[in-house]
Parts: structure tokens; sequence; C-alpha cells
């Protein structure tokens, strides 16, 4: 897969099938749009293309910007849709002046004039374009003005609910892991340094890598302890993981700490990806540490028959 940031360096292409969007998470409803996109793509002989944004709108347009957590970093989303066997991939640079443009200007300066597109593949809810009626309606008369053919994807739904990158974000922000990997088609994950810590899980016979967030706004499952595979080396090993402040210790800072299973590496330095199971329980203030070992060894049994299960 190609990726461009600038469009005047993009190669002329002839009549690519292209779609667009954020696609925050690469889930099954996005997957089903890049199903159509590629397929499409292959029966008419042509290339792919995916465009996005390097700047989510919001944190153009609106103050409270620094609230917004995404679900994938940019690494993950350009794994994911390279996975998904897209051709191209463009990122748009989303300024205050790229948002002033109207439905009918992006179609003809980006869409047409630029990169020649025969063929657009847009999701149920798909809008952009600003200050009109920017619903699909609007991009059928512009597909017509232009001479472009536009498909509109499937709703893509599980247990009678819409998959959506907000539905996800929900879910993650409850500790709702098993619902939140239902809807994404693999599971969540974070990416980060391990650290050096304070040492006391070693010292109670429960050492942790302590991972470093290096994206701020990558989205943090809610506080308590988890199930988890950790990435290392290209190999996977089980583990639990808790996200918390650590108020047995009083330190009161939100951290993320790994116990890996039969694990005694030092990994100190290295990076590693946390895929997440499930949730196993909130996190918990516990009058000392005896009550806190009994606790972890309770919870590894847990974890050991999740991810066994």
């Amino acid at each position: 897969m190609k990726i461009y940031h600038i469009l005047s360096e993009i190669p002329k292409l002839h009549n690519p099938v292209a779609t667009i969007g954020m696609f925050d998470g690469v889930h099954l409803g996005h997957k089903q749009i890049f199903e159509k996109l590629t397929s499409t793509a292959k029966a008419m002989g042509c290339k792919s293309v995916a465009i996005t944004f390097d700047t989510h709108p919001r944190m153009v347009l609106h103050h409270d910007a620094y609230k917004l957590k995404f679900i994938n970093s940019y690494q993950e989303k350009i794994q994911l849709i390279e996975d998904l066997g897209v051709d191209y991939l463009i990122f748009l640079p989303f300024t205050l002046e790229f948002s002033k443009l109207s439905t009918a200007d992006f179609v003809k300066n980006v869409l047409i004039d630029t990169l020649s597109v025969k063929t657009l593949i847009v999701g149920h809810d798909n809008r952009f374009g600003n200050k009109e009626n920017n619903n699909f309606n609007r991009l059928d008369d512009l597909s017509k003005q232009f001479g472009f053919d536009i498909i509109q994807a499937e709703v893509k739904t599980i247990d009678n609910h819409i998959v959506s990158s907000s539905k996800i974000r929900e879910a993650l922000d409850n500790g709702n892991i098993r619902e939140a990997n239902k809807m994404l088609g693999y599971s969540y994950q974070l990416s980060g340094k391990v650290i050096l810590g304070n040492q006391i899980g070693r010292k109670i016979g429960f050492p942790t890598a302590n991972i470093d967030m290096e994206n701020d706004f990558k989205l943090i499952p809610s506080m308590g302890v988890y199930a988890i595979k950790v990435e290392w080396n290209q190999k996977f090993f089980n583990g639990m993981l808790n996200i918390g402040i650590r108020p047995t210790l009083n330190i009161n800072k939100l951290s993320i700490e790994a116990h890996l299973f039969e694990f005694d590496t030092d990994i100190y330095g290295q990076y590693i990806k946390v895929l997440f199971v499930d949730k196993i329980r909130d996190e918990e203030r516990f009058n000392n540490l005896d009550e806190l070992v009994v606790q972890l060894n309770n919870d590894k049994i847990t974890a050991t028959t999740i991810l066994n299960s």
C-alpha cells in the first residue's frame, strides 16, 4: 500500500475507486466498506483509494479537542487498512480553511480534478462538506453532475445494533472489552515502551511491565484489571494488566502495568503490544499488601481461565 500526505505528489490514477472517512477503529462496519472498495476496484481493473484526514475535524473546529481519544493510533490505522488490501491511502491535511469547502467543491477539487475518481464508496452515515445538506442524496446528485458512480455500503449490525466508532469508544470507556472486540473484529490494543516502575510488584511476586503511553490521544479503557495477551519480539504471552492509580499503595497516579505469566526476561526500554481479551474486575483498595497478593493470585486464575477458553 502506498501512502501520501500531499495531493500534488499522488501519481495520475486511471478511474480509481475511492472511499472517504476517519475510519477510527477500522471496525467491522469499515471493513465492509473496504471489502466493497477493493472488490469493486478489482472487478473494474483499477486501483482502490482510501481517503482520510491527518487530524480529526473536531480537533480543528472545537475547543474541547483535548478530550478526544481515538481507538487507533496513526500506525495502527495504517496497518489495519493495509491488511484489507487497499492500494493507496491518502491523509488529507484538515485545516480551518479546508473545513470551509462545500461538498461540491470537495468533490470537484479533490475527487474529480485531482484523483479522477470513477466510483465512490460511502458508508450509510457518510457526510463531508461545510454547511449544507451533505447526505447521500446530495452526493448522488453530484455524482450525476460530475460523472462518477456512487455506491452506498450496507449498514453493519451486531445483535441489532449498528456498529460505530462511538459505540466502541463507549464500550471501552465502560471496560466492556468483549463488546468492543466484537464490533472491532479484533482485540483492542495498546502499545508503549516498558519503563522502570517502583518495583513493588516484583517484591510481592508479581513483577510488572510498566507501559509508557507515548500517544496522548489513544483511548485507555476504564480502570480495572484485564486478561490480556502481550506481543513482544514476535511472540505472544498470556498475562493480566492493571489500569489505575494503585490505591492500596497510595500512589494516585494513573499507570498501566502488565504482569506476564511464565516470563522473566528483562524488557525495560523495549516496546510491547497489549491485546485486551476481557475485563476481570474494577480496581480496588486493599487494607494491606497481603490482601492484594491474595486477590492477584485469584486474578491470575481468572485470567488464565479466560485466556484458555
